[in-house]
C-alpha cells in the first residue's frame, strides 16, 4: 500500500497545483474570496500530499497488476473529492451537485448541474476546464503505465515493441512516460490555444474550449452550441482537428513523428476511426440538407460544416454540435451506438473503443466462414497483432460487465425519473463520457428532468458510471479482489 499512497500523492499534489493558475483566475476577475479559497484548499492539498510523498520517499514503490488496478481506482474515484471542494466554496452548490460536476470534469464527460453559466464566477468555469484537461492526461496515462502493461484494454504484443524502444527506461519507466506523455499533451493544448486566439477566439474562451477539445470533453465557457456562439469558420476547423487528435491513438501520433511508416500502416485502428468519421459525415451532412428542404434554408457548405463536426464531435465522445440538435438527425438508437463505441485506444475518448467492436466483428466472420468452410484456415489480424483466445475472453467480458452496468443503471435512473428513453440516453452518455449528449434536442428532451433536477441517488450513480467508464470495469474487479488487500 505504500506505493500506492506515494504515487496517489503525486497526483493529489498535481491537482492542488492546478488550483494555483485558478486562483489567479479569480484574481483577475476581481473575485478575491474565491480566489482565496482556491489557494486555501490548494494549500491544504500540498500539505496533505506533500506530507504523503516525503515519508514515503525511498521505500519500495513496485507494483503488481492487482496494485496498478487499485492505484488506478483510488485515482479515478479519490481525485473528483478533492476537486469538488472549490464548487463547494464557491456557494454556487450543493456537495452532491459538487461531486457530480468535479467527477464529469475529470472524467472528461462534460454533463453538467449549471443550467446556465451566466452569473457563474470565471475561476469556476476555467475550474471546470481545467479538470476536464487534466482527466484526459490522466486518462492517457491510465492507457500507458497500467492498461497496457497489464494486457487490459490493449493487445499487449501490440504495444510492447513501442513501448521498449519507443519510451525506454534509462530514466524510469514511469517518469519517461510522465515527461514524453506530458510534454506532448502540453504542446498540443497550447498550440490550440494560441490557434484559436489567432483564428479571432478570446484568450480566456480559446483556453477553456482548448483543455475541453483535447480532452474531448463537453465543457464550454458559455451556454449554448459554439456555432451560436461564434460564427468563425476557421475556429471550428481548429476545434474539430483537436478533437480528432484527442480521440485518436497517442500511439499513432507519436510513431507519425518519428515516421515510423511501417507501424502507422498497420495502425489500423487510426485508420478505421478516420473513414467512420468521414462515412458518418458524409450522411449527417445528407440528413440535414434534406432536412433543411434546400439550399434556400441550409447551404450545401453550411451542411457539410455541420455535419461533419457533428460526426466527429459524436464519435470522439466530445458532445460539441455547431448548431442545437445536430447530433439528433439521426436516430436515437444509432446515436446512442455510435456514442457507446467510442473512439480509439490510448486517446482521451471514451466508450467501449474501435478495437473491441472489430475484434468481435473478425470473430464473428471467423465463425461464419468455418461454418461455411469447415477446412478452411483462417488468419485474423488486427494492424501487426494477431489476437489471442485471453484477448478476446478479455473483450467479451468487458464487454458483458460493460452491458450489465448499463443496464443496472439504465433500471436506477429510469425508477426515479419516469423516462425510459432518458434513462437510456442519460446511463449511455455517462458511461461513454459524452454527457451533453443527454440535453441537446432531442425531442422528449423539455421532458426528461436536467441533471440539476435529478434526485441526490441518481445524481451519485450517474458520476460513478462516468468514472466507472474510465476505470475499465475489469480493472475495478482486479481492484476489489481479496489478494490485493493482503499484498
Amino acid at each position: 500500500m505504500t506505493a500506492i499512497l506515494y504515487y496517489l500523492s503525486i497526483l493529489l499534489g498535481a491537482l492542488g497545483g492546478l488550483m494555483l493558475p485558478t486562483a489567479l483566475v479569480a484574481l483577475s476577475a476581481g473575485d478575491a474570496e474565491l480566489a482565496e479559497g482556491f489557494l486555501l484548499t490548494s494549500g491544504l492539498t500540498g500539505f496533505l500530499s506533500g506530507g504523503i510523498y516525503f515519508a514515503l520517499r525511498g521505500q519500495e514503490r513496485e507494483m503488481v497488476n492487482q496494485q496498478t488496478f487499485l492505484l488506478c481506482v483510488f485515482a479515478w474515484f479519490g481525485l473528483p473529492v478533492a476537486a469538488a471542494f472549490p464548487f463547494v466554496m464557491s456557494g454556487q452548490m450543493a456537495w452532491v451537485d459538487a461531486f457530480f460536476e468535479a467527477a464529469s470534469g475529470i472524467s472528461t464527460t462534460g454533463a453538467t448541474i449549471f443550467q446556465t453559466l451566466e452569473g457563474v464566477p470565471k475561476a469556476i468555469i476555467f475550474w471546470r476546464a481545467i479538470l476536464q484537461w487534466f482527466g484526459g492526461f490522466l486518462t492517457l496515462l491510465s492507457f500507458l503505465l497500467v492498461l497496457a502493461p497489464s494486457g487490459v484494454g490493449v493487445i499487449r504484443d501490440t504495444y510492447s515493441k513501442f513501448m521498449e524502444q519507443s519510451l525506454g527506461d534509462e530514466i524510469g519507466w514511469t517518469a519517461n512516460v510522465l515527461r514524453q506523455v506530458g510534454t506532448a499533451y502540453g504542446l498540443i493544448t497550447l498550440a490550440l490555444v494560441v490557434l484559436l486566439v489567432v483564428v479571432g477566439i478570446p484568450p480566456f474562451d480559446s483556453t477553456c474550449i482548448a483543455f475541453s477539445t483535447i480532452s474531448t470533453g463537453g465543457f464550454l465557457p458559455f451556454d449554448g452550441a459554439i456555432g451560436e456562439h461564434y460564427d468563425n469558420r476557421l475556429a471550428e476547423l481548429v476545434i474539430a482537428l483537436g478533437m480528432i487528435a484527442g480521440s485518436s491513438s497517442f500511439v499513432w501520433h507519436r510513431m507519425a513523428v518519428r515516421k515510423k511508416l511501417q507501424f502507422l500502416i498497420e495502425h489500423r485502428e487510426s485508420y478505421i476511426l478516420f473513414a467512420l468519421m468521414f462515412i458518418v459525415g458524409l450522411f449527417y451532412s445528407i440528413t440535414l440538407f434534406q432536412l433543411a428542404g434546400g439550399a434556400s434554408v441550409l447551404a450545401p457548405s453550411a451542411a457539410i460544416r455541420q455535419g461533419f463536426f457533428a460526426a466527429i464531435s459524436l464519435i470522439s465522445t466530445t458532445g460539441f454540435e455547431l448548431r442545437h440538435a445536430d447530433v439528433t438527425v439521426f436516430p436515437g438508437l444509432l446515436v446512442v451506438s455510435l456514442a457507446l463505441m467510442g473512439a480509439t485506444s490510448f486517446s482521451t475518448s471514451g466508450g467501449l473503443k474501435i478495437y473491441r467492436i472489430v475484434a468481435l466483428f473478425m470473430q464473428l466472420v471467423s465463425e461464419v466462414s468455418r461454418l461455411l468452410h469447415p477446412n478452411m484456415i483462417r488468419k485474423g489480424r488486427l494492424g501487426n497483432a494477431r489476437p489471442t483466445i485471453q484477448f478476446m475472453n478479455g473483450v467479451w467480458t468487458s464487454l458483458f460487465l460493460s452491458l450489465t452496468l448499463i443496464a443496472i443503471v439504465i433500471g436506477i435512473v429510469t425508477s426515479h425519473t419516469g423516462y425510459l428513453d432518458g434513462g437510456i440516453l442519460a446511463t449511455v452518455s455517462s458511461f461513454a463520457n459524452i454527457g451533453p449528449l443527454y440535453s441537446t434536442g432531442w425531442t422528449q428532451t423539455a421532458d426528461w428532468p436536467s441533471y440539476f433536477e435529478m434526485a441526490p441517488v441518481v445524481k451519485y450513480t450517474l458520476a460513478a458510471t462516468m468514472l466507472l467508464g474510465r476505470v475499465e470495469i475489469i480493472v475495478l474487479l482486479g481492484a476489489l479482489s481479496f489478494r490485493t488487500w493482503l499484498r
